[in-house]
């Protein structure tokens, strides 16, 4: 459908929009696409501005995965009014989703250990700083999810508790092994004196 005439002179557009209700200018600005039309966008929003209108948005913190934990809270009902509830709810968010970063970015390492039939001295120091890694990028996550200032050391503590339960995996003895070979001069990069 071709758009009438009115919708390509924005003034015509403006006054246009003057002559629509509440509930119709509403409309057009939750279906206007904001990027695609953006003149006519910011000409809705003037609109809505003058007439002292704000739009009611519902919250939809679980309809997309959004980074943003004290939504989160926010979005779990009578814990979002409960200064002690929402706190405690939010630090145990925290740490579990800590731990559970830390410990998805733990996972190939602990397979490729597992997999590898004869471990080098490289191969290992690499595989060890891949998991300091995973412990930096558990932590970081966090932080970007919203655990900012004193929350930052329970996401620490997530963290460090998934990267403690990795140190003492299998998987950990036979990298500090291979490692230790090195020092021993039985094998690995030569350096046996």
């Amino acid at each position: 459908m071709i758009a009438p005439p009115w919708w390509f002179d924005l003034r015509q557009y403006r006054a246009h929009l003057q002559q629509y209700s509440d509930e119709e200018l509403l409309d057009v600005y939750f279906h206007i696409h904001p990027v695609r039309y953006r003149a006519h966008y910011l000409c809705v929003l003037r609109e809505l501005r003058r007439r002292g209108i704000k739009p009611h948005i519902a919250p939809r913190p679980f309809a997309t995965l959004d980074w943003d934990l004290p939504q989160w809270v926010r979005a779990l009902g009578w814990l979002g009014y409960s200064p002690l509830g929402s706190r405690l709810m939010f630090g145990l968010l925290t740490l579990l989703l800590s731990l559970l970063l830390t410990g998805l970015a733990l996972v190939p390492i602990w397979l490729a250990v597992r997999l590898i039939r004869f471990l080098d001295p490289f191969t290992a120091f690499v595989l060890l700083m891949g998991a300091v890694w995973a412990w930096g990028a558990g932590t970081v996550l966090t932080w970007k999810a919203g655990a900012r200032g004193g929350w930052l050391f329970i996401a620490l503590l997530g963290s460090s508790a998934a990267l403690w339960g990795f140190l003492h995996t299998q998987a950990f003895a036979r990298m500090l092994d291979a490692l230790q070979q090195l020092l021993r001069g039985s094998g690995g990069w030569g350096v046996g004196w």
